[in-house]
């Protein structure tokens, strides 16, 4: 992916911050979700469970803002 297409940090954070937001205050245990990209269907799972080993998970906590 070219550099000018990349999410900056600001960005990142600001997802990573109303997605925080969503699971605190909409979401009960999990949601799945698609869409369509320009790479194909993009499908997101979102548990409070890990699907396998949690040390294969990014830990993103200090990118959201209080």
């Amino acid at each position: 992916m070219s550099d000018n297409k990349k999410m900056t940090d600001e960005e990142f954070s600001q997802m990573i911050t109303l997605l925080s937001r969503f699971i605190d205050t909409e979401m009960d245990q999990f949601e799945s979700w698609k869409f369509e990209s320009e790479y194909g269907v993009i499908y997101v799972n979102i548990s409070m469970y890990a699907a396998g080993d949690s040390s294969a998970y990014t830990d993103v906590t200090k990118a959201i803002k209080k």
